[in-house]
C-alpha cells in the first residue's frame, strides 16, 4: 500500500472513532463545540500524518551528488 492510501484509511477509521465517541457522549450543540471538536480531530489526523510520514521509506527523489 502506498502511503497515501494508509493515511486516507487511517484518516477515515479516526474519524468514524471520535464522532462515534462524540456520539456517544453528547454531540456538540453550539458552534463552539463543534469547532473544538474540529480542532481536536486536525490535531490528531496531523499527528497521525506525522508518524506516518516518519515510518515511511526515504523519499526515492534524493539526488545524490558526487564530487
Amino acid at each position: 500500500m502506498k502511503t497515501s492510501q494508509i493515511f486516507i484509511i487511517s484518516a477515515i477509521i479516526i474519524s468514524i472513532t471520535f464522532f462515534g465517541v462524540l456520539s456517544v457522549f453528547d454531540l456538540p450543540e453550539s458552534i463552539t463545540d463543534w469547532f473544538i471538536s474540529d480542532v481536536i480531530l486536525g490535531a490528531i489526523l496531523y499527528i497521525n500524518y506525522l508518524v506516518i510520514a516518519m515510518l515511511s521509506d526515504s523519499p526515492k527523489s534524493r539526488m545524490y551528488y558526487t564530487r
